[in-house]
């Protein structure tokens, strides 16, 4: 079993005391790179096995299939925000204290967050198999693909605990310096994904089996992670003293959910609006379903490098909040930024360059291709500007501002996104629906640079209490 993983500090050096200027920007850059090039292969990661199961639907069962498990995708994306939620508070929390050099109270609070993900996974899995048919309909799913979806839905809600534990843990062990971890769990669900997807699809689950094998590589990826964490003696691993904490005490418990339900909230919301657009989408017919799914597939090859910056950004300003070096925290996302810009920048130009070859790897159909390109060359842009704002606000969760990004980020979807969305549908049809999407990420990015011009900058960066 490897060894115990070095924290950051450990990683990289960071920037002393007597360095100044172009010395201490680059020995600042090279520990956030140093850092950040792991998350970033779990992001790309995460990609990669939402993809490849995408692929395998699309060319072993079909478009029919492929516009099915699409219509899972904003539910998904609310069960993921849970784990984001919880794993975002632990993570600021665990970051602060792991930088002030208090790992028992860190361990206090992520055994708090492990203890309302099991609980609210096992919620969600017991109450979303009978909101199944309920939901499809505000999808307004396609009647040819209802059938397989609800299967899929079902199969897929069931794995909740997995899932929203998987995230939780993930993001926590970051909080506490440990990117490698993280990488190794996705890496064991990649593998889970390559080579068990595709023998479940040709069995009798058919559509299912893909979700079969999802559920699978998450029990994979907490089991390897409890035994590595236990075997180096980890101040996270699993033993009688988190045992004993999953009952939190009231204020570690109040401190969890206070920072992590925002940014519950924020990602849940993403979600309901994506929900709403589906339905808006789905009345398109199930080509224009099947597009969807391209596009939202591709869409996180551009913003998963944006949430890489973002963690990174996070968890250094967190550790550097902690230790009281406020002045770090703002070199962080100063240098954040600026790497965010430039990897996002770059992948949203490929895209936009050469949108029918992207298409072509999920599928054949010249139709889905003309509306999944047209979907690239109008928002892929502006999703450079969406990570951007998404670097701002994980700087802003670092130091404890939780809410003012929850409102950014929902006052864009309710007086922007979901507005334009129907609107320029309404006037357009199918080809207008994606500058919903366009106008939503400028919005989220206007206002987060605002927000940070004008408040955030002038405020002291002190220690979450």
């Amino acid at each position: 079993m490897p060894r115990e993983v070095p924290s950051i500090e450990k990683q990289a050096t960071y920037v002393s005391a007597d360095q100044t200027g172009d010395d201490a920007t680059r020995t600042l850059l090279k520990s956030f790179l140093i850092f950040m090039l792991p998350v970033l292969m779990d992001c790309v990661l995460q990609s990669i096995a939402s993809t490849i199961g995408n692929v395998y639907i699309g060319r072993l069962l079909g478009a029919e299939d492929l516009a099915a498990a699409s219509t899972f995708y904003p539910l998904l994306l609310i069960l993921v925000s849970c784990g984001v939620g919880l794993g975002s508070g632990a993570s600021v929390l665990v970051g602060q204290l792991w930088g002030a050099g208090h790992p028992e109270r860190a361990r206090a609070m992520a055994s708090a967050a492990v203890a309302v993900s099991i609980v609210l996974g096992g919620v969600v899995a017991i109450a979303g198999q009978w909101a199944v048919w309920p939901m499809l309909r505000l999808f307004s799913v396609p009647a040819n693909i209802t059938d397989h979806a609800a299967q899929y839905c079902r199969v897929f809600l069931a794995g909740t605990p997995a899932l929203i534990l998987v995230v939780t843990v993930a993001i926590t062990l970051r909080g506490a310096g440990d990117n490698i971890r993280p990488l190794v769990m996705m890496g064991l669900q990649i593998v889970v994904s390559l080579v068990v997807t595709p023998i479940l699809l040709k069995t009798s689950l058919g559509l299912s089996g893909a979700a079969v094998a999802a559920i699978f590589g998450w029990v994979l990826a907490l089991l390897l992670a409890g035994i590595w964490l236990k075997q180096s003696g980890h101040e996270l691993a699993p033993g009688l003293g988190m045992l004993r904490e999953l009952v939190p005490q009231r204020q570690v418990l109040w401190s969890v959910i206070r920072l992590g339900f925002p940014a519950m909230v924020e990602v849940a919301t993403q979600g309901l609006a994506e929900i709403v657009l589906v339905g808006r989408i789905n009345g398109f017919g199930s080509e224009m379903t099947a597009a969807y799914g391209l596009f939202t597939q591709t869409l996180t090859y551009i913003e998963y490098p944006g949430m890489a910056v973002g963690i990174t950004v996070s968890v250094m300003c967190s550790h550097a909040i902690g230790a009281r070096n406020p002045q770090r925290a703002r070199d962080i996302l100063r240098i954040g930024f600026l790497v965010g810009l430039l990897m996002t920048g770059a992948l949203a130009a490929i895209v936009m360059l050469i949108p029918e070859t992207v298409s072509l790897l999920f599928t054949s159909n010249p139709h889905v291709i003309a509306l999944a390109s047209h979907a690239f060359r109008a928002v892929m842009g502006s999703a450079v500007l969406l990570s951007l704002g998404g670097v701002l606000g994980s700087a802003m969760r670092a130091s404890g501002d939780s809410v003012a990004p929850m409102g950014i980020m929902l006052g864009c979807i309710a007086f922007v996104e979901l507005p334009a969305g129907y609107m320029f549908a309404h006037y357009y049809g199918a080809w207008g629906v994606w500058f919903g999407y366009t106008a939503s990420f400028s919005a989220v990015f206007l206002t987060s640079v605002a927000y940070w011009a004008l408040r955030w900058r002038h405020r002291p960066l002190v220690p979450v209490q």
